[in-house]
C-alpha cells in the first residue's frame, strides 16, 4: 500500500493523479486511464471543496449560478482551515487480488451518501454540480464511504 497526503493546493492535483495512473496503468487498459483519472480527480476536489473547506452542495450550487464559485473557492484555499487539513490517499495494487483499491479520506465532517444521492436525483442530470458522484460510480466495479462520511474507497476490478 502507498500513502499519499495532498494540501489543498489545486495546482498539486494534477501531478498526483498523473503519478498514480502511472501507477495503475499496467493493470487497466490504456483507453479507461482517462476515465480512471477523471474520476479520481472528481473524488479529490470533492474531498477538498466539500471535506476540508466544508462547502455544502446547496453553497456551491448558488456560487455557480451568481457566477462566483471560482472567486469563493480562491479565498477559502486561503484560510487557516485550508492551510491545516490535507487529504490522505491510499493505494493498493493488486496482489492476491484482482483488484485495485483506493481511498481518499479528507478531514471534513463527512456526509450521508444515501441523503446526498437523492438531493442530486431530485436536481436531475442537467444541473450545476453533483455529477461527480454518477461518473465514479460508471466507472469504478465498487463504491464504499466510510461510517463518518470523509473517506471513500474505490474499487477496480482487474480483468486477467
Amino acid at each position: 500500500m502507498k500513502k499519499y497526503l495532498l494540501e489543498n493546493k489545486l495546482e498539486d492535483i494534477t501531478p498526483l493523479i498523473e503519478n498514480l495512473s502511472n501507477e495503475v496503468k499496467k493493470y487497466i487498459p490504456n483507453d479507461e486511464i482517462d476515465l480512471f483519472s477523471a474520476a479520481l480527480y472528481e473524488v479529490i476536489m470533492n474531498a477538498i471543496e466539500h471535506g476540508n473547506l466544508n462547502i455544502l452542495y446547496e453553497t456551491k450550487k448558488e456560487w455557480l449560478k451568481k457566477n462566483i464559485y471560482h472567486k469563493k473557492l480562491k479565498e477559502l484555499l486561503k484560510t487557516e482551515k485550508a492551510k491545516t487539513t490535507h487529504v490522505e490517499i491510499k493505494l493498493e495494487l493488486p496482489e492476491e487480488e484482482n483488484k485495485i483499491s483506493i481511498t481518499v479520506k479528507d478531514q471534513g465532517l463527512g456526509f450521508k451518501p444515501k441523503q446526498e444521492a437523492k438531493k442530486i436525483y431530485n436536481d436531475g442530470f442537467a444541473r450545476e454540480s453533483g455529477r461527480g458522484i454518477m461518473m465514479i460510480k460508471s466507472y469504478f466495479d465498487e463504491v464504499k464511504f466510510n461510517k463518518k462520511g470523509n473517506a471513500i474507497t474505490l474499487i477496480k476490478l482487474i480483468k486477467e
